[in-house]
């Protein structure tokens, strides 16, 4: 979850642009931060010198920024949020997590009653 909420944060202050590129109407390629893709039918300054009319270009370019937030909260509330972290970081090792000084249960090693009689012999019982 905290994973999460860092993630969160840092594309929330992250500014992008986002770029297009139509033909024709249509949308052919998307980027983001990078120049899109082209279709190849883009109008160079040489075709413009060779022809007489101005021909309208089929093809525009279409750039979007994305603004990211720039500050995240005053110097107060992070204070405060600060304060509340180290409480609750403070909190969690001392009464959560478990002590490792807890006294450990020592046991003595068992040791079976003596064999005074064999007591498979005295019964006539054998495992065979």
């Amino acid at each position: 979850m905290s994973l999460l909420l860092a993630l969160l944060v840092l594309f929330s202050t992250c500014s992008f642009t986002i770029n297009e590129h139509i033909c024709g109407g249509e949308s052919i390629s998307y980027a983001i931060g990078v120049q899109a893709d082209t279709c190849g039918m883009e109008m160079t300054t040489a075709d413009h010198d060779k022809t007489m009319f101005e021909q309208v270009p089929c093809c525009d370019d279409i750039t979007s920024f994305v603004q990211g937030q720039d500050e995240l909260s005053s110097s107060k509330e992070k204070l405060i949020s600060t304060q509340q972290f180290i409480k609750a970081f403070v909190y969690s090792f001392i009464y959560i997590l478990p002590k490792e000084d807890q006294e450990k249960a020592v046991y003595k090693p068992y040791a079976p009653p003596p064999l005074i009689k064999d007591i498979h012999v005295l019964d006539e019982t054998y495992l065979i």
